[in-house]
C-alpha cells in the first residue's frame, strides 16, 4: 500500500477497509496486478485497465450506504444481476459494470469472477 493510495481515502477515511479488502482479494487472486492512483478512482491493470475504485455515485442519496466503494469492471457481456448498480455499452461488445460494496463480504466469489473475467477480457483487447 503506497502513499497515494491511503491519500485517495483522505476524503472517505472509513471507506478504506472496503478497498483494502477488493486490493487483497485482487493481487492474491490475480497475481501480476498494476494499481494505479488517479484522480476519481484507482484503477487495477494488467496490460489494460479492467477495474477501477471510486465513489462514484451509482444510486441516490438515500439509497446509499454511508460508507461504500463502487468496483467498476468491464466486459464483453452485459451482466444481469440485482448486484449490479448500472451497466453501459459504451462502444459495441463492451459493457461497464458499477456495484456498490458496503460490506467485506460483498467482495465474494461472484463479484471476483466478474473481475478475472474483466482482466481477461482487457488482456484480449486489440
Amino acid at each position: 500500500m503506497n502513499q497515494e493510495v491511503l491519500s485517495f481515502f483522505d476524503r472517505n477515511p472509513e471507506a478504506f477497509f472496503l478497498y483494502e479488502a477488493f486490493w487483497k482479494r485482487v493481487l492474491a487472486e490475480m497475481g501480476d496486478v498494476t494499481v494505479k492512483v488517479q484522480k476519481t478512482q484507482i484503477a487495477f491493470a494488467n496490460r489494460y485497465n479492467f477495474a477501477f475504485v471510486s465513489f462514484l455515485p451509482v444510486r441516490k442519496a438515500k439509497e446509499r450506504p454511508k460508507v461504500y466503494i463502487v468496483i467498476t469492471f468491464g466486459l464483453g457481456r452485459q451482466v444481469e444481476s440485482p448486484r449490479i448498480d448500472a451497466a453501459v455499452e459504451p462502444y459495441p461488445g463492451r459493457f461497464t459494470h458499477h456495484v456498490l460494496i458496503s460490506r467485506p463480504d460483498e467482495i465474494d466469489s461472484e463479484l471476483m469472477e466478474w473481475v478475472r473475467e474483466a482482466g481477461a477480457f482487457s488482456a484480449g483487447k486489440r
